[in-house]
């Protein structure tokens, strides 16, 4: 774990370290090619994901629309995800009210995605490897499995 969290380390501070010689140039030549990666790649992300979210439909009851929740069709009842994926479709699409009604856990479901996909774009397989098999990342998604399921038990008993 400690070799995963030193090879991050030193990406990132290669990252960050503005190379002092006699033709590196000024400091705000220094950011443009330093964040440019990130930056171009959040722009790739963002406009795949809002060009995808405003094809989608968001009428439930519509013919477009379908569900496969095997935890509706069994119990009659919403499932602890339903509303998700409306949720992240309006997140991207830049209605964030609507995106919490349908359900509060898509915002930050979308950030963690946006989040994941520069991560992986730009610091590579396995420095995206190690932070999926780190001990600290299952914990952080046992936890937030979990408060999806309190704030369902909340959302229908209270």
């Amino acid at each position: 774990m400690r070799n995963m969290w030193d090879q991050l380390r030193n990406q990132l501070k290669n990252f960050l370290i503005l190379e002092a010689g006699p033709g590196s140039g000024s400091a705000s030549n220094f950011v443009i090619r330093s964040f440019f990666p990130f930056l171009a790649s959040l722009l790739v992300f963002l406009i795949f994901a809002i060009s995808i979210s405003f094809l989608l439909p968001l009428e439930t009851e519509s013919e477009h629309w379908f569900t496969i929740c095997w935890w509706k069709d069994l119990t009659g009842w919403d499932c602890p995800g339903c509303g998700l994926t409306r949720s992240v479709i309006c997140f991207f699409r830049g209605d964030f009210s609507k995106s919490w009604e349908y359900h509060p856990f898509g915002i930050p479901i979308s950030i963690l995605g946006i989040s994941g996909f520069i991560i992986r774009w730009n610091l590579g397989k396995q420095v995206w490897r190690n932070i999926l098999e780190n001990r600290f990342t299952e914990i952080f998604a046992y936890l937030g499995v979990l408060s999806i399921f309190v704030w369902y038990f909340f959302k229908h008993f209270y």
